[in-house]
């Protein structure tokens, strides 16, 4: 405005005034000239620094966003993490593997979920689904979980029957197909109580209800492959072995029919050894990150480990074939232990079972779930470890209807028999399970409540 207004203002009056004036008008246009260039380098300087100042900031700006896509970009080729369906995960990849005990059924049991035709061929004689449903839970809380399957089962329509020869509903596979089991072991005392034909129905079933399966077979190709189950998280693969000590005095047509893990001693032991050892090598041959063996024993309610238990076990350990072990058989709980640097659960009781009311089987009547988790780099070999093992102890029996049901500190489905009798049973378990020096590091009752209620938190 001042520079408008001075050269407005010299135009209009120069031609009316004196020479004296004059000199003074010129020697004010001159000063007023000095300052307007003085203004004009001044501005000029000013508004070139801002500039400079301006373009040096969007200079900053666009660099930093262009660091910040690259880091989006990075993020966005990143391998996602699985942390599995555990609480944590400590390092690249993880996989879950919850296992527990028998399927061991009786007619005292079966007969509580008959339909209205046990002799039906159409999948209704028999409903074990409210048996097995509180399971569920626990089951979706991990990646992969593992049936023992102790006994054949019989046609549909049955006839059905129970010890000491099992031939049991069919309708029990179904059951563990819809609370969630992917797969199944049943390499056991009773294998062979139904003979080929038995061991072929039980095959048949669990194929037919698409559960995985490893233990006994139909044919020997199929007694040659191992079972490499893929994680359903994507944090690996998990191959799965078996055997067990004895078929009840009885002999299998031929040795492939049933996986075995005879006593030291017998004739076949060390070969017994070499194809489980084999047959993990072909798992992880074929892809398994880790490799677990499910051993059964026939010394029944013992809360101690017995001398083939740990012999065997440790056998098994010394080869460095497998990753972790674990057993059923003795219808008990038993210790966890860590030896030559591989976890054994030498014992998980009965999963679902009769209630054992005779004097020194009570143990018959609980068992223990336990989720094992591997962590390691998906496809790195030797980068894999057991990090954790949630034991949890179960019975039975709800509130005198037979029921799987959870006995762990936190309750979700309320008491199985009562408060005192459920502690008794707990605080038994769990002096049980650490007998033997489990790392209560590692080796953790589960609660399941606490980690559902951390899980929400944490979204």
């Amino acid at each position: 405005m001042m520079q408008d207004s001075g050269e407005h203002y010299h135009g209009q009056h120069a031609a009316k005034r004196s020479p004296m004036p004059m000199i003074v008008a010129a020697i004010v246009a001159l000063a007023l000239a000095v300052a307007l260039a003085v203004g004009i380098w001044h501005a000029a300087t000013t508004h070139g620094k801002r500039a400079a100042q301006a373009g040096n900031a969007a200079v900053s700006s666009n660099t930093t966003k262009s660091k910040s896509s690259a880091s989006n970009a990075d993020s966005a080729t990143t391998v996602a993490k699985h942390h599995g369906n555990s609480p944590d995960c400590p390092d690249t990849d993880c996989i879950s593997m919850l296992v527990n005990g028998d399927l061991l059924f009786h007619e005292g049991l079966w007969e509580h979920f008959a339909g209205p035709d046990t002799s039906a061929t159409d999948g209704t004689a028999f409903n074990f689904d409210p048996l097995f449903e509180p399971m569920k839970k626990y089951i979706q809380a991990s990646d992969i979980a593992v049936c023992e399957f102790e006994t054949p089962i019989a046609q549909r329509g049955g006839p059905y029957s129970a010890y000491p020869i099992f031939n049991i509903p069919p309708e029990v596979a179904d059951a563990a197909k819809h609370v969630g089991y992917q797969a199944c072991t049943h390499a056991t005392n009773h294998s062979w109580d139904q003979g080929s034909e038995g061991i072929a129905r039980l095959w048949d079933t669990l194929e037919a209800d698409g559960i995985a399966q490893t233990g006994s077979y139909k044919t020997e190709a199929d007694s040659l492959q191992p079972l490499v189950l893929t994680s359903p998280t994507g944090g690996g693969k998990l191959g799965l072995v078996t055997g067990t000590v004895s078929l009840n005095g009885m002999t299998a047509d031929q040795d492939w029919q049933v996986d075995r893990l005879r006593e030291s001693g017998d004739p076949h032991h060390d070969s017994d050894i070499q194809k489980a050892v084999a047959k993990a090598k072909k798992a992880r041959e074929q892809g398994a990150d880790v490799v677990a063996i499910a051993m059964h024993s026939v010394q029944e309610y013992l809360d101690y480990a017995d001398s083939w238990q740990v012999s065997e076990a440790h056998e098994l350990a010394d080869t460095g074939a497998f990753d972790v072990i674990y057993g059923a058989g003795c219808h008990c709980a038993q210790p966890i232990e860590k030896y030559n640097n591989t976890w054994i659960i030498y014992g998980v009781g009965n999963a679902v079972t009769v209630t054992s009311y005779i004097p020194g089987n009570e143990t018959n009547n609980q068992g223990v779930a336990a989720r094992i988790q591997f962590a390691g780099k998906k496809g790195v070999a030797g980068s894999w470890r057991v990090n954790r093992i949630d034991w949890l102890p179960t019975a039975n029996m709800r509130q005198g209807e037979y029921r799987w049901c959870p006995i762990s500190s936190d309750h979700p489905d309320g008491t199985c028999w009562s408060e005192s009798e459920d502690e008794t049973q707990r605080q038994r378990i769990s002096k049980v399970i650490y007998s033997m020096g489990a790392d209560t590091n590692v080796v953790r009752e589960w609660n399941l409540t606490a980690e559902q209620q951390a899980r929400q938190a944490g979204n």
